[in-house]
């Protein structure tokens, strides 16, 4: 890389860069800027941002100590750009991305070749040109050293590009019902798309809308003996992405005796209207073959909801052909950049056209309430894999989430697909619970807490909504304090963000001096033992502070239940449900909380504290085994220890 245009980071890569918070970046520039080893200056500005040079920034952080990363130089090009990159650009990451995938293929470096040589090691590699060669045409030289300099801080071209890719993703805060899957939602489509694989299945088809992580986890749980296919018009990235994992290109269209199982994800930046999402599933179901299956995730306002006459009327033609098998709406949330809407899944099967239409029956399954949780997607994966087979298979299986709904009656009803189907089996599911605590207090063994429960009848109350817990008096809720980067030190009253809630462990990394905060805050409230700190997005959060006396930092907020008239509200328990509630602006109106009769509160609490403390004790003794694993095999690497039979040589030391 020319010094003249040196790679650029900005505060919040150098916070990702040392892996602290992005507030403690802007304490160095500030709090050093006048030491004699001072922060370094901005080269430039970027949309009124100041960008630094990355490997300046890199040796200060190593020559101070500085953060938590002892490789900071050696990872300064992982978290920095070149000059003219932009990383919310898709056209520029596929460009980069491009380059990784040829190094990848190729074993060479790519970055001081010469375009011409790029150009045929590229055409060698994809002589269709379906994925490198229009990349690559307008790549500058100091792209191309940077696509080195970041396989090599990655450690791989593959792991660069997942690293891309989630740079890219975090920028996709417009991006609304186009933007990433949430973990949930992708752990789900790999669960039903590794159940509905079957023994003839023998090609994965993916369609618009899958992302190259997705395409990877998809590959990975449906087996080795299921061939990849990616049509011409898609997934550009998802090829790129196997060059880059050392796997062949995918076949650019299905065989015509292959059995096949098609994904599909709307919309797209190119597929946004209802009727042209609607017109697309259509298209799809009419080229299936009696052994295909597919699954299409679309927002729920497409796939359930109520339409409009022209787009019911598309749908109802859908749902005519019988190969809608099972629909499922999924609770809001899984769109990290639409946290308000509801996804929904259709699944399509074997026709069930030698059925009379009376007879014809399709899964219905309302999961709007329930978290996705691993068992609840092994469960609703049954529930499917059920529904996609005979009557004697349905007849056998006893569903979770879904209910059988006549096809006809669906399609009489002109309205919503998913109208009060929520399971009735939960409530009756509560009777094996001692059973099932039984079980897992064996598994435990030796581990298990001391207090056991007792099978006994007991008073329950019901779930409320935290608006009426409020209204009620039960429980208020407090705002945060909006800290300002400057008050921070390196001492004081800890500060819990809400970036801290989905790591705990790093609450109290940043502090505020407390003379300082009192002046200019007065009003503001320190937390107390039992607060519930929350946030609502991306992802609704919360941690219960045990101690108190901690500022909590704006838009993190804090609900405190009534030690007179708690309600039956539990700390614990409050926290638990808002993690698996939906979020998004204003979504805290609608969470519901769990409550337990006062009388037990106080034993569930101290039962909870007692599991969370042998958590930790657990979860440090499992880092100390790590440590020592590491270090055991360093030392027999590097031949200053070595590993001796005890035993045996007792035993040659007596004869």
């Amino acid at each position: 890389m020319p010094s003249n245009a040196p790679l650029l980071i900005d505060l919040t890569g150098v916070a990702r860069l040392a892996d602290v918070q992005r507030p403690v970046a802007s304490m160095w520039r500030a709090r050093f800027a006048t030491s004699a080893d001072p922060f370094p200056q901005s080269v430039t500005t970027s949309g009124g941002r100041p960008l630094f040079d990355a490997t300046a920034v890199a040796h200060w952080l190593a020559r101070t100590a500085h953060g938590n990363n002892p490789d900071a130089v050696a990872d300064a090009a992982a978290a920095a750009t070149p000059l003219d990159f932009d990383v919310a650009d898709a056209s520029h990451l596929a460009a980069v991305d491009a380059l990784l995938a040829l190094r990848a293929a190729s074993g060479e470096p790519v970055g001081d070749a010469p375009a011409a040589e790029r150009e045929q090691r590229a055409t060698a590699v994809d002589p269709g040109h379906t994925c490198l060669l229009p990349e690559l045409a307008a790549i500058s030289p100091e792209w191309a050293r940077w696509a080195d300099l970041l396989a090599d801080a990655a450690y791989s071209p593959l792991q660069a590009s997942r690293l891309l890719e989630q740079r890219h993703a975090a920028t996709a805060a417009s991006a609304g019902s186009t933007g990433p899957l949430a973990l949930e939602a992708q752990a789900l489509l790999t669960s039903l798309a590794a159940a509905l694989v079957g023994e003839h299945t023998t090609e994965l088809v993916l369609h618009s809308g899958i992302s190259p992580a997705l395409a990877g986890e998809l590959l990975a749980h449906t087996g080795d003996q299921v061939e990849l296919v990616v049509p011409p018009s898609e997934g550009r990235g998802i090829r790129r992405r196997l060059l880059c994992d050392g796997m062949p290109l995918p076949a650019p269209r299905p065989s015509a005796t292959a059995a096949r199982l098609y994904v599909m994800r709307a919309p797209t930046s190119t597929l946004t209207a209802t009727s042209a999402i609607l017109r697309s599933v259509n298209e799809l179901a009419l080229t299936m073959h009696d052994r295909d299956r597919a699954l299409i995730i679309a927002p729920a306002a497409v796939l359930t909801d109520s339409l409009g006459p022209a787009d019911d009327l598309e749908r109802t033609d859908i749902l005519r052909s019988g190969r809608i098998r099972a629909v499922a709406k999924l609770p809001a949330g899984l769109v990290t950049s639409a946290p308000r809407e509801a996804l929904a899944i259709w699944v399509l099967g074997r026709e069930t056209g030698d059925v009379p239409i009376a007879d014809r029956f399709t899964a219905i399954a309302d999961l709007t309430e329930a978290p996705l949780t691993e068992a609840t997607r092994a469960d609703l994966t049954s529930d499917v894999l059920a529904a996609m087979g005979s009557a004697f298979d349905v007849r056998a299986h006893a569903f979770r989430f879904t209910r059988l709904a006549r096809t006809s009656s669906l399609l009489a009803s002109r309205g919503a697909l998913v109208i009060g189907s929520a399971p009735r089996a939960v409530a009756s599911s509560t009777r094996d619970l001692p059973a099932r605590i039984d079980q897992a207090r064996a598994l435990l063994g030796s581990d298990a807490p001391g207090v056991a429960p007792t099978a006994a009848p007991g008073p329950t109350l019901p779930a409320a909504d935290l608006e009426t817990l409020i209204a009620e008096r039960h429980v208020r809720m407090l705002p945060g304090t909006r800290v300002s980067a400057d008050a921070y030190a390196d001492s004081g009253l800890a500060v819990v963000g809400a970036d801290d809630l989905a790591h705990p462990a790093r609450i109290g990394s940043r502090r505020v001096d407390p003379l300082l905060f009192a002046a200019r805050h007065p009003s503001a409230r320190l937390t107390m033992p039992g607060d519930v700190v929350f946030r609502t997005a991306p992802t609704p959060g919360a941690w219960v502070d045990p101690d108190g006396s901690k500022v909590v930092a704006h838009p993190a907020r804090v609900l405190r239940i009534d030690p007179a008239d708690p309600g039956g509200l539990v700390p614990e328990l409050v926290a638990a449900d808002i993690a698996r509630s939906p979020g998004g602006p204003g979504s805290w109106r609608r969470w519901r909380l769990r409550r337990v009769a006062p009388h037990v509160s106080t034993r569930l609490r101290e039962a909870l504290a007692g599991i969370a403390a042998h958590r930790e004790r657990v979860t440090r003794q499992l880092a100390a085994l790590d440590t020592y694993a590491e270090l055991l095999t360093a030392g027999v690497v590097a031949g200053t220890v070595t590993l001796t039979d005890h035993a045996a040589a007792a035993a040659s030391d007596s004869q």
